[in-house]
């Protein structure tokens, strides 16, 4: 947010009058002088304030910023059970699953009712929860209606070993350089091929815990094939780290670099690695697919590392950075909020453009003619990540002979909600959607 070149003059206007620097002698819409022999002196002094006037700018930018997260962190103070994976900040898909419960019990505050809280909504919302001193609804744990559960008591249940909390990297101060590793149930093959689960989280929340609430049907069925699963945590933005977006993306490739590197120890088949993310998760499942093992070189390296992925499923994830008319409908339903994470996720860093980290984390800049196959799965409505960026890419491997297929949920929202105003419910539920994730791996596996 900048001011415009009329605040900024009124405001050097304003400073220079109260140092007296210049004395006016006339003043109108079409005229402005000031007293012989002055200009000089002010234009000579006005540089002095070009700090001031940075420093105002950059005031009045952070509070606009602030603004933006406030809703987020008074929700999270208001009731902290929506920090679902308990991390202690409220993520992108934990802000919206608020948002969804406050519409179904509060229908009067989506004044639009598209369904969907926008910034100006947002900002009411506060406004009575804050005068009736009340805290806002809870809200359940996530869009597949699963409850949190303990991840050692869940695979318990279902008879299956793991090895949690593996570092896969050195850690920083963040501490989430770890995977979870589930090995499969039956042993079916030599050397089982490797499903990879990646969180969404808005990049700034999530866990890799949520493979136990929201792929249940998946771990379960996988494991019973064959299948070893593993599901990684990468670093966020808002952790107290500087980091620039790539490091998100760099993270994943380093985990599936280091589970290539010890094959051996989990008993898994480096070439047969399959990916699946939602939301944020999609894209990187989307990235890490399509590069080369050797794609933004990290703390895992040498021959004994490289691995073939030989399917990627990406729901409802960003496929390009770089084609801003495909975010159209998400800049028009929060243009705060758009503002304010755009600036985070592409923030010139360590040595790179904007541009050029754009680039990296587009998955419409790596699509070859030898790609593994893709399964996008979107809802036809989804105001955070619009489908219009899986119809993206879905066109331009179709370009390229690629195998491809897009799946749209009718009348669904992010993360396949129900969308307000719309009778009809998703033309697929999470567990059907689950389903087809089985179907598909089972299918590339085989």
């Amino acid at each position: 947010m900048s001011l415009s070149f009329l605040q900024l003059y009124e405001f050097v206007f304003f400073i220079a009058k109260q140092n007296g620097f210049y004395k006016v002698k006339y003043i109108n819409s079409s005229n402005a002088c000031v007293a012989p022999g002055v200009l000089g002196r002010f234009m000579k002094k006005f540089f002095c304030f070009i700090p001031i006037i940075a420093v105002a700018c950059s005031i009045y930018g952070a509070s606009f910023l602030k603004a933006e997260e406030s809703f987020a962190e008074k929700i999270l103070q208001s009731f902290p059970q929506a920090d679902t994976d308990k991390d202690g900040v409220l993520s992108g898909d934990e802000e919206d699953a608020v948002c969804r419960r406050v519409i179904q019990r509060y229908p009067q505050m989506d004044k639009d009712g598209d369904g969907v809280l926008s910034d100006s909504e947002k900002q009411k919302l506060l406004q009575v929860v804050s005068k009736r001193g009340r805290k806002q609804p809870a809200v359940s744990a996530g869009r597949s209606g699963a409850k949190k559960v303990d991840p050692d008591t869940f695979l318990q249940q279902l008879g299956l070993k793991s090895d949690r909390d593996i570092e896969y990297r050195e850690n920083t101060a963040q501490q989430r350089n770890r995977l979870d590793f589930i090995y499969p149930k039956n042993e079916i093959y030599d050397k089982a091929p490797l499903f990879i689960y990646i969180h969404g989280g808005g990049n700034t929340g999530g866990t890799k815990d949520g493979i136990y609430s929201r792929g249940t049907l998946i771990l379960e069925k996988l494991t019973e094939a064959g299948i070893a699963v593993a599901s990684i945590d990468y670093r966020l933005f808002g952790k107290g780290e500087e980091l620039a977006f790539h490091h998100l993306f760099q993270d994943c490739k380093d985990a599936l670099r280091f589970l290539a590197k010890n094959a051996d120890r989990f008993g898994i088949d480096p070439n047969k690695f399959v990916t699946w993310g939602t939301s944020a998760g999609g894209s990187k499942a989307l990235v890490t697919a399509l590069t080369n093992s050797d794609f933004l070189p990290g703390e895992n390296a040498g021959p004994e590392t490289e691995y073939t992925v030989i399917g990627a499923i990406s729901f409802y994830g960003a496929t390009t950075y770089l084609v801003p008319e495909l975010w159209k409908k998400r800049l028009e339903r929060f243009p705060g909020r758009s503002e304010s994470k755009g600036a985070m996720l592409f923030k010139p860093s360590h040595g790179m453009s904007t541009e050029e980290i754009a680039k990296l984390v587009s998955a419409d800049q790596h699509l070859e003619v030898d790609s593994p196959p893709i399964l996008l799965v979107h809802g036809d409505t989804d105001p955070v990540v619009p489908i219009d960026l899986s119809t993206h890419l879905y066109k331009m491997a179709k370009e390229k002979g690629l195998d491809i297929e897009l799946v749209e949920v009718k009348n669904a929202g992010h993360g396949f909600s129900k969308v307000k105003g719309n009778a009809a419910s998703p033309s697929m539920t999470w567990d059907e959607a689950q389903q087809l994730v089985v179907r598909q791996v089972l299918e590339w596996i085989q």
